[in-house]
């Protein structure tokens, strides 16, 4: 019996790194919305303003997920088939670079018919049905306004056991 956490972002990080998209840096004809079709060997160049206290965290959520490299080694372990592009932060005032992956979980149409909507159709209750995740380590699910990112107990752990930063995890409901 497979449990799934939803993945949020770890409020309590002060100081965390904010990636900005740096246009100059990179080539006119590269959109960061169409970062899926870029070639492998290219590196989206992020500029990242900082100061002396800032932490790079393992896991960055949003509307793009990026995971440190040591994170995307562990992911490759888990779904090798995984869908990434590197990316680089740069810290120019403190001459610092970092090497991140912009990644695209399976896009999976997993949600229960025991989910709960607002009237607006924002979520309310997230319940997943076991079945149609097919018992994937990661996935996006599917159908949602929100952007929710699952791991399965397997990865969640191991994520945890190698004190990885930028993230905390919620249980979901399973049917």
């Amino acid at each position: 019996m497979v449990e799934y956490f939803l993945c949020q972002h770890d409020d309590r990080m002060l100081y965390s790194a904010v990636p900005i998209w740096d246009e100059e840096a990179n080539a006119e004809m590269v959109n960061i919305n169409n970062w899926t079709e870029w070639p492998f060997s290219y590196a989206a160049q992020f500029k990242v303003k900082g100061h002396d206290y800032m932490v790079y965290p393992d896991i960055l959520m949003g509307s793009r997920m990026m995971v440190s490299d040591s994170v995307h080694e562990l992911l490759q372990v888990y779904t090798p088939s995984l869908f990434s592009r590197m990316a680089l932060f740069r810290d120019m005032e403190r001459s610092q670079q970092k090497l991140y992956w912009m990644i695209q979980p399976p896009l999976v149409n997993c949600v229960g018919e025991l989910s709960t909507f607002h009237p607006g159709g924002t979520l309310m209750k997230l319940v997943v049905d076991r079945e149609r995740t097919e018992g994937r380590p990661l996935l996006l699910v599917q159908g949602l306004r929100e952007t929710c990112t699952l791991v399965n107990l397997a990865l969640a752990e191991s994520l945890l056991r190698r004190g990885t930063s930028g993230i905390s995890f919620q249980e979901v409901d399973m049917q």
